[in-house]
């Protein structure tokens, strides 16, 4: 299952909620990690611990955020199509 999540420095409420959302939590248990965060600040270990207990995958801290960070662009070559109006024996 991939985790989708949000990579913001300052998460939102709404953010959370969207988030978890995304992710397949199930609208009484995004309730509870809300009220949850409400009371304990919106720690994403935390959040990630609750689900862990409510039975679902962790969702920030899912290795993805390294291979995120990567600095290193990974872009191949691109090939600009000829244009789509002429026909092949154009070319020749």
């Amino acid at each position: 299952m991939w985790s989708v999540f949000v990579k913001r420095a300052n998460m939102t409420f709404k953010d959370l909620e969207f988030v978890l959302e995304l992710n397949g939590v199930m609208r009484k248990d995004v309730d509870y990690v809300l009220d949850f965060s409400r009371k304990n600040g919106i720690d994403k270990e935390e959040i990630d611990d609750e689900l862990s207990k409510l039975g679902y995958e962790r969702i920030f801290e899912n290795g993805l955020d390294d291979a995120l960070d990567d600095d290193e662009d990974d872009y191949d070559h691109v090939e600009k199509f000829r244009h789509r109006h002429k026909f092949n024996e154009d070319y020749d």
